[in-house]
């Protein structure tokens, strides 16, 4: 997702700018070590990867999803209508979950029963406002998605409305992490939170 493709994008800059001295804020980030890298050959607009770090998703600024084994080969393309703008999977590649352009949230499950990656529509349903960003709890059946008009709306995999989280105006992005009941935010201009959830 956007997070990692920030993460990435941390690094490089951090290298650009060397260690800092003892004492002297952030340190730069040395014990990482790179596993394995590809040419996509795709504009990427986000990216999520499997628990088990065999399989990663990468959304298309033309939509699409590509799928990839752990070593770049391509494994298939997942074609979401009206052109996906945010996407989120299981811990196990097996459900993708797409937002797009027009204004729907659409679950796919993902198959790799013949050797290439397959998508075929689970769910689909129209948000209430357009959507921002997506996550989901799979283990709850749950699927938090930020909205336009500052409300986080979570629904069933099936597109029933369950609950809603105003927030302030200006978050851009949301994260959860499996099995857990924290919520993280971001807004553009770098403001963070942490938020446990209760209820859920």
């Amino acid at each position: 997702m956007r997070k990692a493709l920030a993460l990435c994008s941390f690094l490089l800059l951090s290298a650009q700018l060397g260690n800092a001295a003892p004492g002297s804020g952030p340190r730069f980030l040395d014990t990482w070590s790179e596993m394995n890298s590809w040419e996509s050959g795709a504009s990427p607009a986000a990216l999520a990867q499997t628990m088990d770090k065999k399989l990663v998703f990468v959304l298309g600024k033309d939509g699409n999803v590509q799928v990839y084994s752990a070593v770049g080969e391509q494994l298939g393309t997942v074609a979401v209508a009206g052109q996906a703008t945010a996407i989120d999977i299981d811990p196990r590649g097996k459900t993708l979950y797409a937002i797009d352009r027009s204004g729907f949230c659409t679950v796919f499950s993902v198959s790799l029963d013949t050797g290439a990656a397959a998508g075929t529509v689970r769910s689909r349903w129209q948000t209430q406002a357009r959507p921002v960003d997506i996550a989901c709890l799979p283990d709850r059946g749950l699927v938090f998605i930020l909205e336009a008009d500052s409300i986080i709306r979570v629904y069933s995999t099936a597109g029933e409305l369950r609950n809603y989280l105003p927030v302030p105006k200006g978050i851009s992005g949301l994260d959860l992490v499996p099995r857990s009941n924290m919520l993280y935010l971001v807004n553009r201009n770098g403001y963070y939170a942490a938020l446990r959830l209760g209820g859920l």
